[in-house]
């Protein structure tokens, strides 16, 4: 199917949602696209303001609205018709919603320790994890540039270990790192799988709710937030979560997947100047230092020429 006829297919499921009658052009998609970029980066400012929340407890309130929203917009996947999905179309459902609840939970647990911006950018060499975890799988072979991008956002990490107020924290870290390798895995398994995804994000990020709703129920104790935690954790699930995604997903597909991947690794120093200009991180040499390692790790980490 052609670029143009793929966003004319999407035009007209997720447009019709929002009351468009043309279809889109692939310009306009990418731009939609670039929303996400912006949005993502509200997530580090966003989840300070559930501190008072257990991180389990936040995440099953914001995969809930995410599902309540994407279950109005997502729309059926282009080709589907009125045929039933394969029920095969539940697994990159079930390995997305792994990825996104350990990425979410991991990060929240990290700011526990160490400062949002320090997880947020540490969480970011996901890329890197891709290109380390493929090559282990014998996806793709292991390039110069992709280890030179590995050493340079480890280099980065190195930098950003001691930024900030708190000391260096080993659990924090460890849960920054794992928050990025939870999220490179369900990467390298989209590499892998070749079947039909179906409702990919609705299904998703239903499955994200009930997930952290048992894990919560079985790790934490409950508590009633305040009116602030609360609205942040429902705007969690509407910006970050839930448009920041579905405009990705549908920018990507039918809008320029080059542009939008490059800018995209531009994310964790949007939300970085986004925690300085709040307030809530100090912006000193050492963030930039590290957060410019990590950007640039991203680029020389693609897979893609």
């Amino acid at each position: 199917m052609s670029s143009t006829a793929t966003a004319s297919v999407f035009s007209l499921s997720f447009g019709s949602s929002l009351g468009l009658r043309r279809p889109l052009t692939p310009r306009i998609w990418t731009l939609i696209g670039g929303l996400s970029i912006p949005l993502w980066a509200t997530w580090p400012a966003l989840s300070l303001a559930t501190r008072d929340m257990p991180p389990l407890e936040c995440l099953t309130i914001a995969f809930l609205v995410g599902w309540c929203i994407l279950s109005r917009l997502e729309g059926r996947p282009p080709g589907s018709g009125a045929a039933a999905s394969p029920a095969s179309s539940w697994i990159p459902a079930v390995a997305f919603a792994l990825g996104i609840s350990g990425s979410a939970g991991f990060f929240l647990w990290a700011t526990r320790y160490i400062g949002a911006a320090q997880a947020n950018l540490i969480t970011y060499l996901w890329p890197a994890m891709i290109v380390a975890f493929g090559a282990i799988l014998g996806i793709f072979r292991l390039r110069p540039r992709h280890v030179l991008g590995i050493a340079l956002g480890f280099f980065g990490a190195a930098i950003l270990i001691g930024v900030g107020p708190l000391r260096p924290s080993y659990p924090g870290i460890g849960f920054a790192l794992l928050a990025g390798a939870s999220w490179a895995l369900y990467c390298v398994f989209r590499l892998i799988w070749k079947g039909e995804t179906g409702r990919l994000l609705t299904r998703g990020f239903g499955l994200s709710a009930i997930l952290c709703a048992t894990l919560h129920l079985l790790l934490e104790h409950s508590v009633v937030p305040g009116v602030a935690s609360a609205a942040a954790a429902v705007l969690i699930g509407i910006a970050p979560t839930a448009l920041a995604n579905l405009a990705w997903d549908r920018g990507f597909r039918s809008g320029d997947s080059q542009l939008l991947a490059v800018a995209a690794y531009g994310t964790p120093l949007c939300s970085t100047l986004l925690l300085a200009t709040l307030g809530l991180q100090p912006f000193t040499w050492q963030l930039l230092v590290g957060a410019i390692a990590i950007v640039a790790a991203g680029l020389l980490s693609r897979t893609q020429t």
